[in-house]
């Protein structure tokens, strides 16, 4: 077995095992899971919540036989056995507290062009309220670039099992694994993404992370006409101007 399949067969038990718990402790359920593509390109936009969020992580493990996502948890740890186990599982890297380089994004890009799953939180960090933060560029440029369709994922009830503030988990609750229907951020693949499309594509995924929250924590952080929206300079496939707008700690 090489370590790129021991690494998957591991990911999948530890899975497999949160998903359990989920169910046991929490009714997990999943709604939805029939929008979902039998196999990629496919760009998983997700909402951030709470600190369950990696149920959905979970649930979609347990859909596709392999998956990419990026995230900040190699720099957070800095640890050379999470960074070699990522890498083995095909995590890209992102910068905690800035977000995804512009290496992280063409990477990205290269697997939805190869017809990967790619899961990716734009929003950064899990809020302190629990209300949707103002969304980077990396999902709309991402599916602006790519052509790929796009859904709309989100863990329901999150919030009130476990906020970013406390310190344990609740014990009890109720959890759902939502799922949107499938939508293009474009026709087809753009040669050129500019802040104008980039800036459109975020209402349209904004639109939809609501329209999936179904009122839950559905009141967004206000933002302004660009929605939060960091400069991707397309002629240098993705360089980062982090946007200085965050969510205040209720």
């Amino acid at each position: 077995m090489s370590r790129r399949a021991a690494a998957w067969w591991g990911f999948r038990a530890l899975c497999r095992g949160a998903l359990g718990v989920g169910r046991l402790l929490y009714g997990l359920e999943e709604q939805g899971r029939e929008h979902l593509p039998e196999r990629g390109p496919l760009l998983v936009v997700c909402r951030r919540i709470s600190r369950v969020d990696f149920f959905g992580a979970a649930q979609l493990c347990a859909i596709y036989r392999e998956f990419s996502t990026i995230t900040s948890a190699m720099a957070v740890f800095d640890s050379p056995l999470v960074t070699a186990l990522g890498r083995e599982l095909g995590i890209l890297a992102a910068v905690k507290g800035t977000g995804m380089s512009a290496g992280a994004l063409r990477a990205a890009h290269r697997l939805l062009s190869q017809g990967a799953v790619v899961l990716i939180a734009d929003e950064g960090e899990v809020p302190w309220d629990g209300r949707l933060q103002p969304l980077r560029a990396g999902a709309a440029w991402l599916g602006l670039r790519s052509g790929a369709p796009v859904v709309a994922a989100m863990i329901h009830g999150g919030y009130d099992v476990w906020p970013r503030w406390a310190r344990w988990p609740r014990l009890r609750g109720k959890l759902a694994g939502r799922v949107g229907r499938p939508f293009r951020l474009a026709d087809s693949p753009c040669p050129r993404v500019t802040r104008d499309m980039v800036a459109a594509a975020n209402r349209r995924l904004v639109a939809e992370l609501l329209a999936l929250s179904a009122g839950y924590m559905a009141e967004p952080l206000e933002t302004d006409g660009a929605v939060g929206v960091e400069r991707i300079s397309a002629s240098s496939g993705g360089e980062r101007r982090p946007a200085r707008a965050r969510a205040e700690r209720a």
